[in-house]
């Protein structure tokens, strides 16, 4: 059995696990004045800041389940509350989140067989900007131009002759289901 030292060779800092950007934090809704979410981040190892992207993900996770308050606090220690355009943001990215995850769902209803695994298809232009709000929700612009740029990134070998009409149609279903933008 070895024995750490002050000057032993082993880390010098605690490691942190890692918090899964599909994680949904512990949270309540509460209704005085105003709709506030509270989020209980008691238990949570990262920064209590919506500025943080694994903090940001949890909340947008939350948002993407339906309800929009108009307040978040972050509860720990000292209680932190975030209202308005600070949020905007997270409201975006919470919004286009419930969108992608029913485009996701679909059942594939391809002209034909290429179109099923295609980069361009709805399902995993879906899943990829999915990963992308997850891993970095401060980020997101809502505009139809701005998810149609995103999703053509990635596409730039792919030789389908329906490519843009495909990334059109998906990024016109992402806004017109967010309420158009």
């Amino acid at each position: 059995m070895r024995l750490m030292t002050r000057n032993g060779d082993g880390p010098s800092k605690k490691l942190v696990p890692s918090i899964s950007s599909d994680r949904t934090c512990e949270h309540r809704f509460t209704e005085e004045d105003v709709i506030t979410l509270e989020v209980e981040c008691g238990d949570c190892s990262g920064a209590q800041d919506i500025q943080n992207d694994k903090c940001a993900a949890g909340i947008v996770n939350i948002l993407a389940a339906g309800v929009m308050p108009e307040a978040i606090v972050l509860k720990r220690h000292i209680h932190v509350r975030y209202r308005g355009g600070s949020m905007g943001r997270l409201r975006d990215a919470g919004s286009a989140l419930a969108v992608l995850r029913r485009i996701e769902a679909q059942p594939g209803t391809a002209s034909d067989k290429r179109c099923l695994t295609c980069p361009a298809s709805k399902q995993r232009l879906a899943s990829d900007l999915i990963r992308r709000i997850r891993s970095d929700p401060g980020s997101f612009r809502p505009s139809e131009r701005a998810v149609s740029d995103i999703a053509q990134e990635g596409l730039g070998s792919v030789s389908c002759p329906n490519r843009s009409k495909c990334v059109e149609q998906f990024a016109f279903a992402v806004t017109l289901g967010r309420g158009g933008a």
